[in-house]
């Protein structure tokens, strides 16, 4: 009789977990359009909670504040980036091929999610705050390129003095994406990827040398 009272008390328990967890997502699905379509800044949690039909003290149930949702947000934007590095790279994958799948799991992932340019754009900001989730999410993922870019070195691929350094760059270069892609424009998101890839594994393979400095030529000089 105890043990089905303790299944019961069980089932119960993981049953009120899934409501959470559904009203939760639906939450942060509505605050993710509306945060797309108003600003960050200007959406309010009345107006999610609105929209939901809920009043904000059941809201609050569910997240902690306007900061909390843009987090949740962001940490499952980089978690589905991770997974999808999970299936796509192996240890047996040359450097060059690592990268690549690195930089299209990162480019189409953050393009695919409307908030997107609201979300990079409080990137630095959600990360002030020291959340420790995205910190150890956003770190993962840059250890991955790092690790990539340092086997490139060691193996004579790449030809770079610096792989922390050339991970930030690249790096950097990814996060600036989201902040003018458009759902509508002429590229999409895989073919967005596909070219930063070409662009900045190419750039590490044959760097440009500065120190062929062509301009004690001066300017060709004109004939009258």
């Amino acid at each position: 009789m105890a043990q089905q009272e303790s299944i019961k008390q069980s089932n119960n328990t993981t049953r009120r977990a899934r409501r959470m967890n559904r009203r939760q997502q639906d939450i942060l699905k509505v605050a993710a359009r509306m945060f797309a379509e108003h600003g960050y800044e200007r959406t309010t949690l009345e107006m999610i909670a609105d929209e939901l039909g809920l009043s904000k003290p059941s809201l609050y149930y569910y997240v902690k504040s306007k900061e909390d949702v843009l987090a949740h947000i962001f940490q499952q934007i980089f978690q589905d980036i991770l997974e999808q590095v999970q299936t796509a790279i192996s240890p047996d994958m040359s450097p060059q091929e690592r990268l690549c799948r690195l930089i299209l799991a990162y480019v189409t992932h953050a393009c695919i999610y409307p908030e997107g340019r609201t979300l990079f754009l409080y990137e630095s900001y959600l990360l002030s705050m020291c959340n420790p989730e995205l910190l150890a999410l956003r770190d993962h993922y840059q250890r991955q390129i790092e690790d990539a870019i340092a086997e490139g070195i060691k193996q004579g691929a790449f030809h770079v003095s610096h792989a922390k350094l050339a991970t930030l760059a690249l790096v950097g270069a990814l996060h600036a994406i989201p902040l003018w892609y458009v759902p509508d424009g002429p590229l999409s998101p895989t073919e967005i990827g596909d070219y930063y890839a070409r662009l900045l594994i190419g750039g590490l393979a044959t760097p440009f040398d500065l120190s062929s400095d062509t301009s004690e030529e001066g300017p060709p000089s004109s004939t009258a």
